[in-house]
C-alpha cells in the first residue's frame, strides 16, 4: 500500500497548504485535489484514523 503508515494531522495540513499555495488553490480544490490524489476518490482507502486526521486538518484550516 502507498501510503501504509497512518499520517498526523501536522502531515495533511502542510500537504494542503502546499497545493494550496503552489497551484493557486482555495482550500476546497485542495481538498478536492488530495482526494483525487491521495486517497484515490476512496476517503476509506487507509482506514479510518487517515480519515479523520484529513477531516482534523481540514477543520484546522478552515478556523
Amino acid at each position: 500500500m502507498k501510503h501504509a503508515k497512518v499520517q498526523n494531522v501536522d502531515y495533511f495540513k502542510t500537504y494542503l497548504s502546499l497545493v494550496m499555495e503552489h497551484r493557486d488553490y482555495t482550500l476546497q480544490e485542495a481538498i478536492d485535489f488530495m482526494l483525487a490524489s491521495y486517497f484515490y476518490n476512496n476517503i476509506e482507502l487507509y482506514g479510518v484514523k487517515p480519515r479523520e486526521q484529513f477531516e482534523l486538518a481540514i477543520q484546522q484550516l478552515s478556523a
